[in-house]
């Protein structure tokens, strides 16, 4: 039996005559944050969904410790129940509640426990979507573009909030975006995804606290937008 907290060999994914996961081989190590770009459609959510179990045609060996989390792009809170319920809502163990509340207190909602979904911001409503996940301890954090539909600042503060719980929780991550930068800030892997395999797989190696204006952020970056398959004239631009 493998010790990573995902083992992913030969993996295949068909919708019709097209594969979308082709063979795919990954590793996440236990406590490993591992970021996966890939543009629109290469296959990254069908990974995240056979990882997650929802997805049972996967074909190939997938293998993920057992005590899992998913945080998707939008939150998926459910509107007739509080927050507090949505945090506790299929939670097993003593003391649901206490766990739920110092969980929500860990994402700075301690006063929202009684608030309805309705009235939360998107960057509100994402941080009670993340106390859910980590509620349950997780060995295994799968997050799906977290915060593609918030607003530059708040994604920022996000940033800076999930780096804590992941280092206060220490589960393995498995992160789907689009955005170079965010990986880059957030990951101590990046792979990308093309043609249905793992194209490239880079450490990063940056010193705290992580800024784009340093060399070699701007050197990984521009080999990952190169990968991308970004035109050379607009890796040039934006490097």
């Amino acid at each position: 039996m493998s010790t990573a907290a995902i083992d992913v060999r030969g993996v295949r994914r068909r919708f019709g005559a097209r594969a979308v996961l082709d063979g795919l081989d990954l590793t996440v190590a236990p406590d490993e944050f591992v970021a996966m770009l890939g543009h629109s459609g290469s296959g990254k959510s069908t990974l995240l969904r056979a990882l997650a179990g929802l997805d049972p045609d996967v074909e190939g060996s997938l293998r993920i410790r057992p005590r899992r989390s998913v945080v998707f792009q939008q939150p998926r809170l459910l509107p007739w129940k509080r927050v507090l319920a949505n945090v506790t809502f299929g939670l097993g163990g003593p003391r649901p509640r206490e766990r739920a509340l110092a969980a929500l207190a860990e994402v700075g909602l301690t006063g929202h426990a009684r608030a309805w979904p309705v009235t939360l911001s998107g960057g509100e409503a994402q941080r009670v979507a993340l106390a859910r996940a980590l509620v349950r301890e997780p060995d295994v954090l799968l997050l799906d573009e977290p915060f593609g539909a918030l607003d530059a600042l708040t994604r920022l503060r996000m940033h800076v909030l999930l780096r804590d719980l992941c280092a206060r929780h220490r589960p393995a991550v498995l992160f789907v975006t689009h955005d170079v930068d965010e990986a880059l800030l957030l990951a101590d892997r990046v792979v990308v995804l093309r043609d249905g395999r793992i194209s490239l797989d880079r450490t990063v190696e940056l010193p705290a606290p992580r800024r784009r204006t340093d060399t070699a952020f701007a050197a990984l970056r521009t080999a990952l937008l190169r990968e991308l398959g970004v035109p050379e004239e607009i890796v040039e631009v934006t490097a």
